[in-house]
């Protein structure tokens, strides 16, 4: 069975009695953390650390598959529930797994434990959450990123209630937090506890989250500017994009933010373009997108406007999204295929601007 959404958050607290199993999947890691350690309290509510659970690996799997069937039918030493977790960070044995998943929903009164695996995002045509979508005792549980009014609600909602008077926020300073807040929920609720905390936690009334909060504390802002990498790739400064992205990655700026934050540049100026070619001025067109392009950096992007036509933004954009697919798959090397993306980026714009 697939359970999406508030059902999905029900079953993890709360799971029904003939169903012995579960894989959380998506590209939303911190998610599937979270759901899995809530599923795997409510399935064994005191599961000891050394004798009430196994921990399986996807590398565990290939070699030696059969130790997942044996430890699903064995039973506890001490007569109560085992609970098997595996950690599925490839596919090699989806086939094997598909099958014993089909085998124990038919023949229920032989599963001895409860099942959770994790993995990253997976195909529809993936035959592991094919089986578990199919299955009437297993459930197959999808974990994908807050949308952008999700993130926005999560930090107002986290703020908020912190403390006697919670916290505020700024509409400048949302506008520059949300994008380092995207690609995993778990990271976006500590980096919006660390917020408050550093707010000193609604201890005193009409505390506010400034822009400049933001540039101090949040996430890779203290190694890297995400700005410092969009503009000069979008430029054509190969060295200086390609530098940027690497200070940005050893400050353990998640890739998929920068992935994101680049579509969403390319998409602007996407529009920007496209008004130009309606009759706009460059100017005019600039001053038309929301929210608006900041000062300083409205040169650049009118630079951007007149280096880029809407033709070739759309070109790149697509190679985003693969890029974005690509990185979503589990165990793929998403800093590598992000900056692969930058370095290819930059270096088409560098051919432009000769």
């Amino acid at each position: 069975m697939k359970l999406t959404g508030s059902r999905a958050d029900k079953f993890c607290a709360s799971p029904n009695s003939d169903v012995y199993g579960a894989l959380l999947f998506g590209p939303d890691r911190g998610l599937v953390h979270k759901r899995s350690a809530k599923l795997a309290k409510a399935f064994v509510p005191d599961a000891d650390e050394a004798f009430g659970q196994t921990i399986l690996t996807a590398d565990d799997l290939s070699k030696d598959f059969g130790k997942l069937a044996d430890e699903m039918s064995a039973m506890s030493m001490f007569g109560d529930i085992r609970l098997i977790r595996v950690r599925l960070d490839h596919e090699r044995q989806g086939a094997a797994l598909s099958k014993l998943i089909k085998q124990l929903d038919t023949n229920p009164s032989t599963i001895a434990a409860r099942l959770i695996v994790e993995a990253g995002d997976m195909q529809s045509r993936s035959a592991t959450r094919k089986a578990f979508e199919a299955a009437g005792h297993f459930a197959a549980i999808p974990c994908y990123e807050p949308n952008l009014r999700d993130l926005e609600n999560m930090v107002r909602d986290g703020l908020s209630a912190a403390g006697k008077h919670g916290v505020g926020i700024s509409r400048d300073a949302m506008d520059a937090w949300l994008p380092l807040l995207e690609g995993d929920s778990g990271l976006a609720r500590g980096e919006i506890e660390k917020m408050a905390l550093f707010k000193g936690y609604g201890g005193s009334a009409d505390e506010s989250v400034t822009p400049e909060d933001i540039t101090v504390l949040a996430a890779g802002a203290q190694g890297a500017s995400l700005d410092d990498i969009i503009y000069p790739a979008c430029s054509g400064e190969v060295d200086i994009a390609d530098n940027a992205y690497h200070r940005a990655i050893d400050a353990n700026m998640n890739p998929a933010v920068i992935l994101r934050s680049l579509q969403r540049h390319l998409t602007r100026l996407h529009a920007a373009v496209s008004a130009m070619d309606t009759g706009k001025s460059a100017s005019e067109a600039m001053r038309s997108l929301r929210p608006p392009v900041f000062a300083m950096r409205q040169r650049d992007f009118e630079r951007q406007m007149r280096l880029w036509p809407a033709s070739a933004l759309s070109k790149v954009l697509t190679l985003s999204l693969d890029t974005d697919r690509a990185i979503k798959t589990a165990g793929s090397p998403a800093a590598s295929l992000t900056g692969r993306f930058v370095l290819a980026l930059s270096m088409q714009a560098a051919r432009r601007a000769r």
